[in-house]
């Protein structure tokens, strides 16, 4: 079973994510949502980010949880606490913007929830502990640990590895490229993976 959470406007959504899914809208994602004919099963957050005339559209348009602007979690950890439940949780949107610390609290979800990834137009984010066969509709592909260190291999890539000591603050495996069946070995650890496409498309 699978759920997706919806923080921001994204512009491409893939129709196959929603298909059969459990879907939230987060504060002003629920509302750009609904401004775009998709269902939702239920809004959460504070609404702080939205006009009340916006709050009152939503409202007449599908099930609320109003939190408390003065709380100790984010909305969307609220939202993730909703998807206990399933078995893969996707959340859209939350990767740019102008709040930085906004990314960094949602990079921490994915870090403390293996079920979680995270995509937007430009970009898809997961972690492992497993081997992996890329998504080939991305252009570059970066690795880094969340382990203390894991143990990695790369086969078909423009910079193939053998068994390398990936450490969580070595950058070296950022901006990779597909070049022919390619496959990452996870040996040991747990690594986060950064699907990139290219900066023209």
């Amino acid at each position: 079973m699978r759920a997706v959470i919806i923080l921001g406007n994204i512009e491409n959504i893939n129709n196959d994510v929603l298909e059969n899914s459990y879907i939230i809208g987060v504060d002003k994602g629920a509302y750009l949502a609904y401004k775009r004919n998709i269902r939702l099963d239920i809004a959460i957050g504070d609404f702080d980010s939205i006009k009340e005339v916006e709050y009152n559209e939503l409202f007449n348009y599908t099930k609320i949880i109003k939190l408390n602007s003065i709380k100790d979690s984010t909305d969307t950890n609220e939202a993730i606490k909703l998807c206990k439940d399933y078995n893969e949780i996707i959340i859209l949107g939350g990767i740019k913007g102008k709040r930085i610390e906004h990314f960094y609290a949602n990079y921490l979800e994915l870090v403390n929830n293996p079920k979680l990834s995270m995509m937007d137009d430009n970009s898809y984010i997961i972690t492992t502990s497993n081997d992996v066969i890329p998504n080939n509709n991305y252009k570059y592909i970066s690795i880094f640990s969340i382990a203390p260190e894991s143990i990695i291999t790369l086969n078909g890539f423009k910079y193939n590895l053998n068994n390398y000591k990936l450490n969580n603050t070595d950058p070296l495996c950022i901006s990779n490229e597909i070049i022919n069946n390619p496959i990452i070995k996870i040996h040991s650890g747990r690594v986060l993976i950064i699907y990139s496409k290219s900066d023209n498309e």
